[in-house]
């Protein structure tokens, strides 16, 4: 059983490549909001208040996933009070299986084009109307090299209609008011390719600037034992490289990195977190204004509670002016 770790220290490090997209705001004059994303969140947040008071710094954004036909499902008021109750944003993945449970004539053409689920999506457009309070909704996230019913080629979908049901579902909620949703447009990154191989695929996928208000990105390092990522050991800057620099060719929005973690296997993970936190954010992606840690034992020990030195790595990290206490000082 993991135990959560409450003490401090400071972990060296060394700093990567640094690099700007041409345009971007002076870093001095940003911040970063930090969050985590955990399997009972926002139902129990003791974890949450643990590592606030490891690090002294409240954590602005809370993260959940909530599935279309599954997991919270429903809108809930309640969930979105118990946010604000603490303090922080609610940050949402809002995945679109549409109750599908594995049926193969799911499509975004059946599912959302189609308007058969528009009462589902204005109740969720009615309902964050009614709170009012900001909101960032990551909808369709990894549209493409993945196997969700809503991605690029899966049952037929295309881009244009993967854009279409993006714009569709915003419409419905600017419909109904609901002007306080923040928008996360958030692709998949694939392995080591070079910002070439990604510049095309973003392109496509972008619904707009109009209906976007902050570009994301999943940020891994897999370590030796998975091969869905690199099969080795890849330090931030190396696995975000190339995606930031294709997103930011794409638009000109805050990158908001909506899943990070690293593996244990392989390196050292509290110099990685270190490198992450201290380093590379904010000097060498400077468009970068929020960062939630993955922190489920799933496919690696991505926790930060995996070690005592990744714990304490982070707790130290996070105590820096660089990050915001609260998500209304970032202004995205």
């Amino acid at each position: 059983m993991l135990l959560w770790l409450v003490m401090l220290g400071a972990i060296g490090a060394t700093a990567g490549p640094s690099f700007a997209a041409a345009g971007t705001v002076p870093f001095d004059a940003q911040q970063i909001g930090l969050g985590v994303y955990r399997p009972e969140f926002p139902d129990d947040l003791t974890v949450l208040n643990k590592l606030e008071q490891a690090s002294g710094k409240h954590l602005p954004f809370i993260s959940w996933y909530a599935l279309w036909g599954g997991w919270k499902s429903a809108f809930s008021r309640a969930d979105l009070d118990a946010v604000a109750k603490h303090g922080s944003a609610p940050f949402i993945t809002w995945e679109p299986w549409a109750g599908a449970g594995g049926d193969p004539a799911w499509s975004l053409q059946r599912a959302i084009l189609s308007g058969a689920n528009d009462a589902y999506i204005t109740s969720w457009a009615k309902g964050m109307a009614a709170f009012g309070q900001p909101v960032y909704l990551r909808f369709a996230h990894e549209m493409h090299n993945q196997t969700y019913p809503w991605a690029l080629d899966v049952n037929g979908n295309t881009a244009a209609e993967y854009v279409a049901a993006w714009r569709h579902v915003h419409d419905i909620f600017l419909s109904n008011g609901a002007g306080n949703v923040r928008w996360v447009w958030n692709p998949n990154t694939i392995g080591a390719a070079r910002a070439s191989t990604y510049l095309p695929i973003y392109s496509s996928l972008y619904p707009g600037d109009d209906a976007v208000d902050l570009v994301g990105l999943d940020v891994y390092n897999t370590g030796p034992n998975l091969d869905w990522g690199a099969p080795y050991w890849r330090a931030f800057s190396d696995a975000l490289e190339e995606p930031y620099r294709a997103l930011t060719q794409v638009s000109n929005k805050p990158v908001f990195l909506a899943e990070v973690a690293s593996a244990e296997t392989g390196g050292s993970k509290a110099a990685w977190i270190a490198d992450a936190l201290e380093q590379q954010l904010p000097a060498s992606f400077p468009r970068v204004r929020a960062l939630i840690w993955f922190d489920v034992l799933k496919e690696e020990n991505w926790p930060l509670s995996s070690s005592t030195s990744a714990w304490n790595a982070w707790a130290a990290a996070a105590q820096s002016a660089t990050y915001a206490p609260l998500a209304s000082a970032l202004n995205i």
